[in-house]
């Protein structure tokens, strides 16, 4: 079983679970020092997983340094618990992110796979439209050739009998 410290690993310093209201969504109000309203925060550190607490919402801006525990801790076995639920949810995170990560990889391959086959496909039209023009032409060609030769056959009958 890993444990890891919510100041460890970066990109785990976030809730494993998205909260369900907003740090001033609640009542009654609690004001910090400053006169502000005091945010209820979700703390994910081994020793409180899962535990709410209140700070100043200006804390790391220079705000005041209130604190105060929203609830008692959980016990020991509870604790364990969600410790290990929450190691599997960022687990869970990380390789789903890995996961995407290489499938955008080989989905950037797989666009330009198509845009080649796009591409042929345009080319492979052109050709066709140029051999179905060549084909017109060629009638075209045959036609006026039969023609000039009636002419001339028709010239040289005339010319013979004259």
């Amino acid at each position: 079983m890993t444990r890891s410290a919510w100041w460890g690993e970066p990109g785990q310093r976030k809730s494993p679970i998205p909260y369900r209201n907003g740090p001033f969504e609640y009542w009654p109000d609690v004001m910090c020092q400053c006169g502000r309203k005091a945010g209820l925060w979700i703390l994910w550190s081994d020793d409180n997983p899962g535990r709410r607490y209140m700070s100043c919402s200006r804390r790391g801006e220079g705000g005041c340094q209130f604190f105060g525990w929203y609830e008692a801790p959980c016990d020991v076995f509870v604790r364990g618990l969600l410790v290990d639920l929450r190691d599997a949810v960022w687990n869970l995170k990380r390789e789903n992110k890995n996961l995407k990560d290489a499938l955008g990889d080989g989905g950037m391959k797989l666009e330009q796979e198509k845009k080649k086959g796009e591409a042929l496909k345009i080319r492979v039209a052109k050709m066709q439209a140029n051999a179905e023009a060549a084909v017109i032409r060629m009638k075209r060609f045959e036609r006026e050739r039969f023609f000039l030769s009636v002419v001339c056959v028709g010239l040289l009958i005339a010319l013979f009998f004259s």
